[in-house]
């Protein structure tokens, strides 16, 4: 094997690891030695291959790591429709990355949200309840979108599947 076919297998393996693997055991699945491996890890870093993470429990690679979809809901009527969204997919394990909606005239707007917990719902909705807070929603008439993420397809069909009870959302998902 040579060594741009042993990077690849090399990314491939973390890629494919949801747990951090340890220098010497790379090393002995790539018939190496420990020192190459951690050359390997440090070139592909320089080349901005892949965002390689080293920990005391071994190498991993978070980036791919999580899940993501694009869901279109319906625009709320109160604030109790809104708060319901964001705490079904909050309780399911999901994170609403951000918020988009498509204005007639400005075009695509897009606002990252970053809510991932029920504090964060608290501290939103808080702001929300301020007369000067305006929901993005409002820019449009029918739906916005959201990206939202979590830490595999399971749990994103899932947080769709509940949306989809609640009748939350106003088509299927967008990508």
């Amino acid at each position: 094997m040579n060594t741009k076919e042993r990077r690849e297998l090399l990314l491939s393996i973390l890629n494919k690891s949801t747990n951090p693997i340890k220098g010497d055991e790379l090393a002995n699945i790539l018939n190496v030695s420990r020192q190459v491996i951690v050359q390997d890890i440090a070139l592909i870093r320089a080349a901005g291959l892949e965002d390689i993470i080293a920990t005391p429990q071994g190498y991993i690679i978070y980036n791919n790591k999580v899940a993501t979809k694009i869901i279109e809901c319906k625009n709320h009527s109160n604030r109790d429709e809104f708060y319901n969204e964001l705490k079904t997919i909050v309780d399911l394990g999901g994170k609403v990355k951000n918020v988009i909606v498509n204005h007639p005239i400005y075009g695509e707007i897009k606002v990252e949200l970053d809510i991932s917990s029920n504090r964060d719902i608290g501290e939103f909705m808080k702001k929300a309840s301020s007369d000067e807070f305006k929901q993005l929603s409002i820019l449009t008439k029918d739906s916005h979108l959201h990206t939202i993420e979590a830490k595999n397809e399971e749990i994103l069909d899932e947080i769709i599947s509940s949306l989809l009870d609640k009748n939350i959302l106003a088509n299927n998902i967008k990508k």
